[in-house]
Protein backbone atom coordinates (compact mmCIF):
# COMPACT_ATOMS: atom_id res chain seq x y z
CA UNK A 1 0.00 0.00 0.00
CA UNK A 2 1.34 3.49 -0.69
CA UNK A 3 0.47 6.72 0.94
CA UNK A 4 -0.13 10.10 -1.02
CA UNK A 5 2.16 12.79 -0.40
CA UNK A 6 1.62 16.89 -1.07
CA UNK A 7 3.43 20.06 0.39
CA UNK A 8 4.65 23.33 -0.55
CA UNK A 9 7.84 25.02 0.09
CA UNK A 10 8.24 28.53 0.33
CA UNK A 11 10.93 30.64 -0.71
CA UNK A 12 11.67 34.29 -0.49
CA UNK A 13 14.10 34.28 -3.67
CA UNK A 14 12.40 34.82 -7.39
CA UNK A 15 12.04 31.92 -9.74
CA UNK A 16 14.89 32.27 -11.65
CA UNK A 17 17.39 32.88 -9.32
CA UNK A 18 16.08 29.89 -7.24
CA UNK A 19 16.00 27.67 -10.27
CA UNK A 20 19.83 29.02 -11.20
CA UNK A 21 20.88 27.56 -7.37
CA UNK A 22 18.64 24.63 -8.19
CA UNK A 23 21.08 23.54 -10.81
CA UNK A 24 24.04 24.82 -9.92
CA UNK A 25 26.61 22.35 -8.86
CA UNK A 26 28.24 24.55 -5.88
CA UNK A 27 25.07 24.87 -3.95
CA UNK A 28 25.27 21.31 -3.94
CA UNK A 29 28.20 20.55 -3.10
CA UNK A 30 28.56 23.42 -0.42
CA UNK A 31 25.36 21.65 1.25
CA UNK A 32 26.67 18.47 1.66
CA UNK A 33 30.66 19.70 2.16
CA UNK A 34 29.91 18.96 6.15
CA UNK A 35 27.81 15.56 5.55
CA UNK A 36 30.39 12.67 6.71
CA UNK A 37 28.06 9.73 5.89
CA UNK A 38 26.38 11.56 2.45
CA UNK A 39 27.39 11.20 -1.37
CA UNK A 40 26.58 13.29 -4.23
CA UNK A 41 26.49 12.77 -7.94
CA UNK A 42 25.72 15.70 -10.06
CA UNK A 43 25.09 15.66 -13.83
CA UNK A 44 23.40 17.65 -16.21
CA UNK A 45 22.34 15.18 -18.93
CA UNK A 46 20.12 17.47 -20.40
CA UNK A 47 21.82 20.18 -21.37
CA UNK A 48 22.12 23.43 -19.10
CA UNK A 49 19.66 24.39 -16.78
CA UNK A 50 19.01 21.27 -15.88
CA UNK A 51 20.26 18.49 -12.94
CA UNK A 52 20.16 15.43 -11.96
CA UNK A 53 21.24 15.15 -8.60
CA UNK A 54 21.84 11.74 -6.92
CA UNK A 55 22.05 11.52 -2.81
CA UNK A 56 22.52 8.95 -0.32
CA UNK A 57 23.15 9.62 3.57
CA UNK A 58 22.95 6.83 6.52
CA UNK A 59 21.26 8.29 8.97
CA UNK A 60 22.66 8.80 12.85
CA UNK A 61 21.20 6.31 15.01
CA UNK A 62 20.35 8.62 17.42
CA UNK A 63 17.65 10.30 14.70
CA UNK A 64 15.62 7.56 13.91
CA UNK A 65 12.46 7.22 15.53
CA UNK A 66 11.96 4.01 17.53
CA UNK A 67 9.22 2.83 15.54
CA UNK A 68 11.45 2.45 12.69
CA UNK A 69 14.80 0.93 14.88
CA UNK A 70 12.58 -1.87 15.71
CA UNK A 71 12.16 -3.08 12.11
CA UNK A 72 15.65 -1.84 10.82
CA UNK A 73 17.51 -5.10 9.25
CA UNK A 74 21.08 -3.01 9.16
CA UNK A 75 22.28 0.50 9.05
CA UNK A 76 19.28 3.22 7.05
CA UNK A 77 20.41 4.05 4.13
CA UNK A 78 18.53 7.08 2.71
CA UNK A 79 18.67 7.41 -1.24
CA UNK A 80 17.52 10.24 -3.32
CA UNK A 81 17.65 11.13 -7.21
CA UNK A 82 16.53 14.88 -8.16
CA UNK A 83 15.67 15.40 -11.92
CA UNK A 84 15.28 19.48 -12.40
CA UNK A 85 14.55 20.59 -16.31
CA UNK A 86 15.02 24.01 -17.11
CA UNK A 87 13.15 26.92 -16.50
CA UNK A 88 10.04 27.36 -19.00
CA UNK A 89 8.58 30.80 -18.86
CA UNK A 90 8.00 30.81 -15.08
CA UNK A 91 7.71 27.44 -14.45
CA UNK A 92 10.68 24.68 -13.99
CA UNK A 93 9.21 21.04 -13.49
CA UNK A 94 11.08 18.12 -11.66
CA UNK A 95 10.84 14.61 -10.64
CA UNK A 96 12.21 12.71 -7.38
CA UNK A 97 12.73 8.88 -6.67
CA UNK A 98 13.87 7.82 -2.83
CA UNK A 99 14.46 4.34 -1.56
CA UNK A 100 16.03 3.33 1.98
CA UNK A 101 18.13 0.00 2.98
CA UNK A 102 17.46 -0.92 6.15
CA UNK A 103 14.00 -0.73 6.00
CA UNK A 104 12.43 -1.43 2.54
CA UNK A 105 10.77 2.12 1.49
CA UNK A 106 10.28 3.80 -2.15
CA UNK A 107 8.43 7.19 -2.67
CA UNK A 108 8.42 9.23 -5.93
CA UNK A 109 6.71 12.30 -7.40
CA UNK A 110 7.32 15.17 -9.13
CA UNK A 111 7.95 18.91 -8.23
CA UNK A 112 6.89 22.58 -9.73
CA UNK A 113 9.15 25.46 -8.89
CA UNK A 114 6.72 28.53 -9.73
CA UNK A 115 6.64 32.53 -8.80
CA UNK A 116 4.73 33.48 -5.65
CA UNK A 117 4.13 36.97 -4.71
CA UNK A 118 6.87 36.50 -1.87
CA UNK A 119 9.08 34.89 -4.46
CA UNK A 120 8.48 31.71 -5.03
CA UNK A 121 7.53 28.19 -4.08
CA UNK A 122 8.26 24.30 -4.67
CA UNK A 123 5.10 22.10 -4.67
CA UNK A 124 5.34 18.35 -4.06
CA UNK A 125 3.24 15.83 -5.19
CA UNK A 126 3.92 11.87 -5.14
CA UNK A 127 3.42 8.74 -2.95
CA UNK A 128 5.67 6.93 -0.35
CA UNK A 129 5.49 2.92 0.54
CA UNK A 130 7.15 1.22 3.05
CA UNK A 131 7.01 -2.30 2.99
CA UNK A 132 6.74 -3.66 6.40
CA UNK A 133 4.32 -5.69 7.49
CA UNK A 134 1.90 -4.23 10.05
CA UNK A 135 3.68 -1.15 10.59
CA UNK A 136 4.37 -0.23 7.22
CA UNK A 137 1.52 2.62 6.85
CA UNK A 138 2.42 3.76 10.41
CA UNK A 139 5.98 4.39 9.51
CA UNK A 140 4.90 6.30 6.18
CA UNK A 141 4.03 9.39 7.56
CA UNK A 142 7.34 9.63 8.90
CA UNK A 143 8.74 9.05 6.00
CA UNK A 144 6.67 11.78 4.48
CA UNK A 145 7.39 14.48 7.63
CA UNK A 146 11.11 13.44 6.78
CA UNK A 147 11.07 14.69 2.48
CA UNK A 148 9.26 17.80 4.01
CA UNK A 149 12.40 18.36 6.63
CA UNK A 150 14.77 17.79 4.55
CA UNK A 151 13.49 20.19 1.90
CA UNK A 152 12.82 22.86 4.59
CA UNK A 153 17.07 22.45 5.20
CA UNK A 154 17.14 22.61 1.73
CA UNK A 155 15.33 26.03 1.35
CA UNK A 156 17.58 27.21 4.38
CA UNK A 157 20.70 26.55 2.64
CA UNK A 158 19.70 27.89 -0.71
CA UNK A 159 18.61 31.30 0.84
CA UNK A 160 21.39 31.29 2.93
CA UNK A 161 23.95 30.72 -0.16
CA UNK A 162 22.09 33.89 -1.74
CA UNK A 163 22.63 36.20 1.28
CA UNK A 164 26.52 35.12 1.54
CA UNK A 165 26.59 35.56 -2.66
CA UNK A 166 25.18 39.24 -1.70
CA UNK A 167 27.77 39.47 1.16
Amino acid sequence: MSRKISFTVQYNVPVEDLHRAITNDDVWQARFAEAATATLDLSHPDGPGTIRIHMTETAPADKIPSLVTKVLKSDLVLERTDNWGPLAGEIAKGDFKGASKGITTEMEGTYELRPTAAGSEVEVVGTVAVKVALVGGAIEPLVENLLHKVMESERKHIEAWFANQDA
